[in-house]
């Protein structure tokens, strides 16, 4: 009898659900199609196109309203001048209603401890929201939100303002000269923003308790670049772990997102990085083109960042990798990289050099060279956190 229940309410859902995507396909301004993110940092994009701008991503659980779609995206409302959008695949419809469920926001409670800052925002929907890292510091947002005439605000630090706004959006700024990571929680009565003081460094041992999260590009199915008898996967393992060895030895506490020949998914990658709560994130790769004869213009190693807070990072592992290796200057480069998007360890990707380089796989493959460039590399994040905390 249970199995036959079970049966008719999947049943009922699916039908219930199938409905709503075909009343969506002429749903107009008065109406909305609930739709809830089924992954962790699912994006929002500017357009209905997987490589246009991402705007915010949002954790699992989280909601839009969404009043058009098309084969792929849904369009979806934020209350701002233009419309956005969300892939069908990251997200689930929920329900079909008349207007949007603006929700009132009557109390915010800030706290602190000694590794960081929370803003605790009671709601009975946990809707979109996005950062901004701003000169002043960042700028969270939570979108179709109602800023209550009578709000409540417990226990307030000094480290944060409410930004006036005409919309249905609620505004706080965190002020601070430098940012060292950041996130939103889901919370079982609202949502919590974390954000992550400057631990305190010692200017002997910089890396002395920091948390470094190390990703060996690739592994077990994803060979990445095969070139000159080399395959990335191997090499990238092999560096990262003389990477894993010369941070411990300054002191770090170092967490490896691979330790064998493994397929790991990027998703997991990131998952892994968060539960280990680590404060800074390395993706370790080894570098390509298109055509290889290209290579005579362009090779050498490159530091890749998405967020401001970690192009610092981003500089000083540059510095001190060319300055060993010797290798061309491929830039200190922006890039919207899986693992250099995670924003609660101040995360960068390092391309070593290029396989398809001669000189440098033979170089990138020597154990003797794996060993100095690690040292570099610990070096660049050491004078990164000697750099942070003047700030």
């Amino acid at each position: 009898m249970k199995r036959v229940f079970i049966l008719a309410f999947l049943f009922f859902f699916t039908f219930l659900n199938a409905n709503a995507l075909e009343e969506l396909k002429n749903v107009g301004i008065a109406k909305y199609a609930v739709i809830e993110a089924k992954s962790d940092y699912s994006p929002i994009r500017e357009a209905p196109d997987v490589h246009s701008k991402r705007f915010s991503h949002i954790r699992q659980g989280f909601v839009l309203y969404a009043d058009k779609q098309n084969e792929d995206f849904y369009r979806v409302d934020l209350g701002l001048d233009k419309p956005y959008w969300i892939e069908k695949k990251y997200s689930d419809v929920q329900a079909i209603i008349p207007e949007k469920r603006i929700v009132e926001i009557d109390e915010i409670e800030f706290d602190e401890d000694k590794y960081g800052y929370e803003i605790f925002i009671p709601a009975n929907i946990q809707n979109a929201y996005s950062f901004k890292e701003i000169p002043e510091g960042l700028l969270f947002s939570l979108y179709d939100v109602k800023v209550s005439d009578n709000l409540k605000i417990k226990d307030k630090r000094g480290a944060f303002n409410l930004i006036p706004s005409d919309k249905n959006i609620l505004k706080i700024k965190y002020i601070s000269p430098a940012l060292f990571g950041y996130d939103v929680l889901p919370h079982k009565k609202g949502l919590v923003v974390r954000i992550k003081k400057i631990p305190k460094i010692n200017r002997k041992k910089p890396l002395k308790g920091i948390k470094i999260a190390v990703d060996p590009g690739h592994g077990g199915i994803e060979d990445g670049v095969c070139a000159n008898q080399l395959v990335e996967k191997d090499v990238n393992l092999k560096m990262s772990k003389q990477i894993k060895k010369a941070l411990k030895k300054r002191g770090a506490k170092v967490y490896m997102t691979r330790k064998k020949d493994k397929y790991i998914s990027l998703h997991k990658r990131v998952e892994f990085a968060n539960k280990k709560e680590a404060d800074i994130l390395l993706s370790i790769h080894q570098n390509s083109l298109p055509d290889p004869k290209d290579v005579i213009y362009k090779h050498g190693a490159g530091t890749y960042y998405y967020h401001m807070q970690a192009r610092p990072l981003a500089q000083n592992i540059q510095k001190e990798i060319l300055n060993f290796s010797k290798f061309r200057d491929d830039g200190v480069n922006y890039a919207s990289f899986a693992l250099a998007r995670p924003t609660s360890p101040v995360s960068v990707l390092v391309e070593c050099g290029y396989l398809i380089d001669k000189n440098e796989a033979q170089k990138l493959n020597d154990k003797k060279f794996q060993k100095g460039f690690s040292q570099a590399l610990a070096k660049g994040v050491e004078n990164y956190l000697r750099y942070i905390v003047v700030y």
